[in-house]
């Protein structure tokens, strides 16, 4: 049985928040951006797609803004 998990590269995770690279390198640094959502392969960086998901559904729920899907 195999995992289906859904990711993006750390450039296409840029493009989906419309955000500079660097910008996004300062939010997961300072840790404004979940680490759970991050992980390396080799040298690459990606992100798990479902788990920033549910971290921006429970930020929106929280603050009680939810949009639906992202």
């Amino acid at each position: 049985m195999t995992a289906n998990i859904n990711l993006w590269t750390f450039d296409e995770f840029c493009k989906v928040l419309k955000a500079n690279p660097n910008t996004v390198k300062t939010w997961k640094r300072r840790k404004d951006l979940p680490e759970k959502i991050f992980f390396k392969i080799g040298g690459t960086l990606y992100i798990i797609k479902d788990s920033f998901e549910a971290w921006v559904k429970e930020k929106q729920a929280w603050k009680g803004e939810y949009y639906g899907d992202i």
